[in-house]
C-alpha cells in the first residue's frame, strides 16, 4: 500500500472522529503513520499472526485482547528494545476510535486544547505519548510533507459542531484550569446547570485568593 492510498484509508474516520472528539484529522493520519509505519508495523501475534489493528501503539488490552511483542523505545537518549503488551482490535476504525477516547484524558488536554495542529504535536511529545525526543518534530513533517491539513477543513455542507469561537472560548478555559474535563467541550452549546456555574466562580474565586 502505498502512501496516498494508506491516507485515504483512514482520512475518512479521521475527520468523523474530529466531530466527537475535536482531534485534528491532521494528528490523528500523521500519528498513525508515524506509529504503525504506514500500517507496515501494526503489531501482529506472533503465534497466530494475526493483526492487532493497533494504528496507534496503545499498550494494554483492547476489545479483542492484546499481543505480546518487543518493541524499540528511547529511554535517557538510547534505544532500547522491550517485551509490551499492545492493544487488539477487530479493525482499523476500532483502533481510530479508541485512539481518540485515549486522548481525552486529563494527561492530554491539551492536545484537544491545541488550535493549531503543531501545537497539538508538541502537546503530545510533552505529555509523554512517546519517548521519541523528536515526536512533534516527526509529526509536524508528516503533515506538512503530505499537506494533511487538508482534512482539517470542512466545508459549509459538512459544518463544525461547535463555532469557532465558542470553541476558542472553551479552549482558554480549558487551559486555565475552569474546566476540569475535555469532554466540556463537546457541550459548549448546551445549558449549563447551576451547580456547574458555581463551580467555574468558585474557581475563579480560589485563584483570585491565590494571587498575592
Amino acid at each position: 500500500m502505498d502512501a496516498q492510498a494508506f491516507i485515504q484509508l483512514i482520512a475518512d474516520h479521521a475527520r468523523k472522529s474530529y466531530q466527537n472528539h475535536r482531534v485534528f484529522p491532521s494528528i490523528t493520519i500523521a500519528q498513525a503513520v508515524l506509529e504503525s509505519g504506514w500500517g507496515q508495523k501494526v503489531p501482529v501475534d506472533p503465534a497466530t499472526g494475526t493483526s492487532s489493528y493497533n494504528l496507534f501503539g496503545i499498550k494494554g488490552t483492547g476489545p479483542a485482547g492484546s499481543v505480546t511483542i518487543e518493541s524499540k523505545e528511547v529511554e535517557n537518549g538510547k534505544t532500547v528494545t522491550r517485551t509490551s503488551q499492545f492493544r487488539a482490535y477487530e479493525n482499523y476504525q476500532q483502533s481510530m476510535e479508541d485512539h481518540a477516547q485515549f486522548l481525552r484524558k486529563p494527561t492530554y488536554k491539551n492536545v484537544l486544547a491545541a488550535t493549531t495542529p503543531a501545537q497539538a504535536a508538541q502537546a503530545l511529545e510533552e505529555a509523554g505519548y512517546a519517548t521519541d525526543p523528536a515526536y512533534a518534530e516527526k509529526l509536524t513533517r508528516l503533515i506538512q510533507t503530505y499537506n494533511l491539513t487538508q482534512y482539517d477543513q470542512f466545508g459549509p455542507e459538512e459544518p463544525q459542531s461547535i463555532p469557532p469561537w465558542k470553541r476558542e472560548l472553551g479552549n482558554r478555559a480549558l487551559q486555565e484550569g475552569l474546566l476540569t474535563s475535555p469532554d466540556w467541550l463537546n457541550k459548549l452549546d448546551e445549558p449549563m446547570p447551576v451547580w456547574a456555574v458555581l463551580a467555574i466562580a468558585l474557581r475563579l474565586l480560589d485563584k483570585q485568593r491565590e494571587k498575592p
